[in-house]
C-alpha cells in the first residue's frame, strides 16, 4: 500500500473550532494537501464528516467549514430558550424525586438538540462521501461512537472495499454508510445531550469509552497520522501552599469532561510512541517477524488554556445557559472547562479558529517536515 497520511480528530464539543483554525492555516500553505483517511469523535466527527463530503480544493473545503463554525450560536446546536432548559431541569428533578417510580418522566438529556440535527443535515453531503471514496479521493472515513446497551465503542467505517473489519476488547468496527445520525450520536455529550438511535440501539458520545483514539486510522492503514488536540501540554506540577476551597460542581464536571475526551488520546500517543520505539530497535532485515508496525505521529496542540478563553466569553452565552451553569460554580474557577465545552457563540469560536491558526504557523516547519514524509522524529507540538 502506499503511503496513507490519516487526520484523526478528537471530540471536545465547541473546542473543535480549534481544530478548524489550525486546518485552515495547513490548507492556505497546502491548498491540495489530502488526508485520504479521515476519524473522528464528536465535534471532531462532525469535522472529518464535513470534509469526507467535499469535492473541491481542501484550502475550500476548510474556509467553508470555518465560515459554519463561525456562523454557529448556541441555539443553532442546541434549545437555550428558557421554557425548554426549565422544563428538562424540572424533569430531572421530578424523576429523582419519584425514586425511579414508573410513574417518573423520562430524561433523555439536559438539552435538546434538534437544531443541531438540522444543521447537520445542510453541512454533510453523505452522496458526495461515496462519490469521493468511489473516486478513490478518500480510503475511508470512521465514525466513532459509543453503544449504550453493550457499553462498548464502536467505530462506524465507509471505506473502500478492502477496508477490513476490527474487534479488540470492549471495541469494534462496522461497515455502515456514513449518516447525520452517526454523527449525531458521535456527539452526543454525555448528561447533557440525548442519546441517538442507530438500527434499534442507542449510542452516545463515542469518547464516553474510546481506549485508543488512535486506532480506527491505524487498522485502516495509515502509515502516518496528524492529530489534532485541543488540550494544552502540560506543565510541571506545581503545589500551592495555600489551602484550597472545595471545588465546585463546575470544576468537577470540568475534570470528568476532560478524562472523556482528552486523557486517552494522551495516553494512546504514548502507547504509539512506545510501539515506534521498540520498532526501530529491531534490525530491518526481521522487522517482517513483527505483528507491529511503524507509524510515524504528529500532535498539534493549543498553545493556550482553551478553558481560560472560555472564561472570556462566558458573557456570551445565552442568559438561561449562563444561569444555570454558574449554578455549578463557574464563577469560582479560573479556567472553565466545561464553559469551554458548551460555549457555541460566534466570538468565542472565532476566537478559538483564529488560535489554531497562530499555533499552525508557530509549527509550520514540522508540519510541513510531517507533510513532505521527511524522516523524522516521533512530535508533538504545543
Amino acid at each position: 500500500m502506499t503511503d496513507q497520511t490519516a487526520l484523526v480528530l478528537s471530540g471536545g464539543g465547541a473546542r473543535g473550532a480549534y481544530q478548524v483554525g489550525v486546518l485552515r492555516f495547513i490548507a492556505r500553505q497546502r491548498p491540495d494537501v489530502n488526508f485520504p483517511i479521515l476519524t473522528g469523535v464528536s465535534a471532531g466527527a462532525i469535522n472529518a464528516t464535513f470534509l469526507a463530503g467535499r469535492g473541491d480544493s481542501f484550502e475550500a473545503s476548510v474556509d467553508a467549514l470555518a465560515e459554519h463554525w463561525m456562523s454557529l450560536c448556541t441555539n443553532r446546536v442546541f434549545r437555550s430558550d428558557l421554557p425548554s432548559l426549565a422544563g428538562n431541569v424540572f424533569r430531572v428533578m421530578v424523576s429523582l424525586g419519584l425514586g425511579g417510580s414508573s410513574l417518573a418522566p423520562r430524561v433523555k438529556g439536559l438539552v435538546a438538540t434538534e437544531p443541531l440535527h438540522r444543521f447537520l443535515e445542510q453541512l454533510i453531503d453523505t452522496d458526495a462521501i461515496a462519490s469521493n471514496i468511489d473516486t478513490g479521493r478518500l480510503r475511508a472515513l470512521a465514525v466513532t461512537a459509543t453503544s449504550y446497551g453493550s457499553g462498548r465503542t464502536v467505530t462506524f467505517v465507509q471505506g473502500e472495499p478492502d477496508v477490513q473489519a476490527w474487534e479488540r476488547v470492549r471495541r469494534f468496527s462496522t461497515r455502515s454508510q456514513i449518516s447525520v445520525e452517526h454523527v449525531m450520536a458521535s456527539a452526543a455529550i454525555p448528561m447533557f445531550f440525548p442519546a441517538c438511535k442507530i438500527g434499534g440501539r442507542y449510542f452516545g458520545d463515542g469518547s464516553l469509552r474510546q481506549s485508543h483514539p488512535l486506532s480506527p486510522a491505524y487498522h485502516l492503514g495509515a502509515t502516518r497520522i496528524l492529530a489534532i488536540s485541543s488540550r494544552m501540554r502540560s506543565g510541571p506540577m506545581q503545589h500551592s501552599a495555600e489551602d484550597q476551597p472545595y471545588p465546585p460542581a463546575a470544576q468537577l464536571i470540568g475534570l470528568l469532561l476532560n478524562s472523556i475526551f482528552l486523557d486517552n488520546r494522551d495516553v494512546d500517543a504514548e502507547r504509539l510512541r512506545r510501539i515506534n520505539y521498540l520498532i526501530s530497535r529491531v534490525p530491518e532485515s526481521r522487522r517482517w517477524l513483527l505483528t507491529e508496525k511503524e507509524v510515524k505521529l504528529l500532535v498539534l496542540r493549543p498553545s493556550s488554556d482553551i478553558g481560560q478563553v472560555a472564561k472570556e466569553y462566558e458573557r456570551s452565552m445565552p442568559a438561561s445557559v449562563r444561569y444555570l451553569i454558574r449554578g455549578l460554580g463557574t464563577r469560582r474557577v479560573a479556567s472553565s472547562d466545561l464553559v469551554s465545552y458548551l460555549l457555541f457563540e460566534s466570538d468565542y469560536l472565532t476566537r478559538l479558529i483564529e488560535l489554531g491558526e497562530r499555533d499552525a504557523e508557530r509549527n509550520w516547519l514540522k508540519i510541513r517536515r510531517f507533510l513532505d514524509m521527511e524522516d523524522a522524529d516521533i512530535q508533538e507540538t504545543g
